[in-house]
């Protein structure tokens, strides 16, 4: 039998010998960093061990286990998650505030992560993959993750997997395309531009947005591909109509992706498209790193590109921010239009932005405008473009 098999045989008759417990998994978060630093870090590994079981000292009945991964132990105790998170506490203090004096360079790091069994639930691979993976997508950046407080909703990530996988599918075999939404004039009433939104077909053919799918698209891995395509996708399709201009969305990601910068800029000096292209962007991507997404922007200004700024309004950006960033257009959160007619605090935020955004040269564009009118208020106050049912819903077919 491997060490890890009898590693993971132990743990089980821990956990039917308690019958009703609670699993702990505690992480040495800064192996590879110490690595760097460190030539032999056997010593302050075996030191990580003696805080730990230092730590557990004042808890009674408490198993402590070491894994074939000299970053992890396991930790067995009765049902009682108060106990638990005590020790997740201690756990961590202990970690947390280790100093050695002979390497000043060195520190700890740990996570600590809970999962409660019972006769119902007390598998140990199936224990430890629930509460790992729990771990690894938590929002919670905090010390101490409970899986008890963040149940995973198996169902739902099921459905979220096959709905990934249809995107998968939809890209290995080409079979993704746009649907294109007008955004028109206020001055003239005609069609500017359009903006593509990416659909793929479902199980049963019928094609769907992918905007469900993003979030999941970008924590498995999948959206620098999504990325890259829907830019192809795009400059290629205003190179076979000379006569149009298009926008298309790239991921926050993206936008902090060099190796999506070097394609765009490849695929420019091939087709000479980019004064035709305007790329959006989210608010996210600038409160991620404001520097590497203005360097984005002002690397493709250069070719022709333009840039539009999705969604205003739904994150974080301050117009201070507007003042440094050199963006050409500003697309008003759907929220503040669906009920700007009724809603004085939406009404005087789309006006002051829309005044702000002329005095910068930025044009406006309010979306899901969907009934006229809000299209008559939005005239008035001078929005420079608008987007929505009302003029027209997303179609494959473009009028040019």
């Amino acid at each position: 039998m491997s060490n890890k098999a009898r590693i993971m045989d132990t743990l089980q008759k821990e956990i039917n010998r308690i019958k009703s417990g609670v699993l702990l998994i505690v992480k040495l978060l800064n192996k590879d960093e110490l690595n760097i630093l460190i030539e032999d870090t056997a010593a302050i590994i075996d030191k990580f061990y003696l805080m730990v079981e230092k730590a557990c000292e004042k808890a009674s009945d408490y198993v402590i286990l070491r894994t074939h991964d000299p970053t992890r132990l396991y930790i067995v105790l009765p049902d009682d998650t108060k106990i638990a998170e005590r020790l997740a506490y201690s756990i961590y203090k202990q970690v947390q505030l280790y100093v050695d004096s002979d390497i000043p360079e060195s520190y700890l790091k740990c996570g600590v992560g809970s999962i409660k069994f019972d006769e119902n639930q007390k598998r140990a691979d199936k224990l430890l993959s629930l509460l790992l993976y729990a771990m690894s997508v938590s929002k919670d950046r905090s010390y101490y993750h409970s899986y008890d407080d963040h149940p995973i909703d198996i169902e739902t990530l099921r459905l979220s997997n096959s709905n990934l996988n249809l995107l998968r599918t939809s890209l290995l075999k080409k079979k993704a395309k746009f649907m294109y939404q007008p955004i028109v004039d206020r001055k003239s009433g005609n069609i500017e531009y359009y903006e593509c939104l990416l659909r793929v077909p479902d199980k049963n053919d019928e094609f769907i947005s992918v905007g469900p799918m993003i979030e999941a698209a970008e924590s498995k891995g999948l959206i620098n591909i999504v990325d890259f395509t829907v830019i192809e996708m795009a400059i290629k399709e205003l190179e076979r109509d000379k006569k149009i201009k298009l926008s298309v969305n790239i991921s926050n990601i993206g936008v902090l992706n060099k190796r999506l910068l070097k394609r765009i800029e490849s695929l420019f000096k091939k087709y000479e498209v980019a004064n035709r292209l305007i790329i959006e962007i989210t608010e996210t991507s600038l409160n991620q790193d404001f520097i590497t997404t203005k360097k984005f922007i002002d690397t493709l200004h250069t070719y022709g590109c333009r840039f539009a700024l999705d969604d205003f309004g739904s994150g974080f950006t301050s117009f201070k921010q507007l003042l440094n960033l050199p963006i050409d257009i500003i697309k008003i959160d759907g929220s503040y239009i669906r009920d700007i007619l009724d809603n004085d605090h939406n009404r005087f935020f789309v006006e002051a932005l829309i005044s702000l955004a002329s005095d910068l040269g930025i044009k406006t564009v309010a979306e899901f405008v969907e009934n006229g009118e809000i299209a008559r208020f939005l005239i008035d106050i001078k929005i420079d473009g608008m987007q929505g049912n009302f003029f027209l819903p997303a179609s494959e077919n473009r009028i040019n």
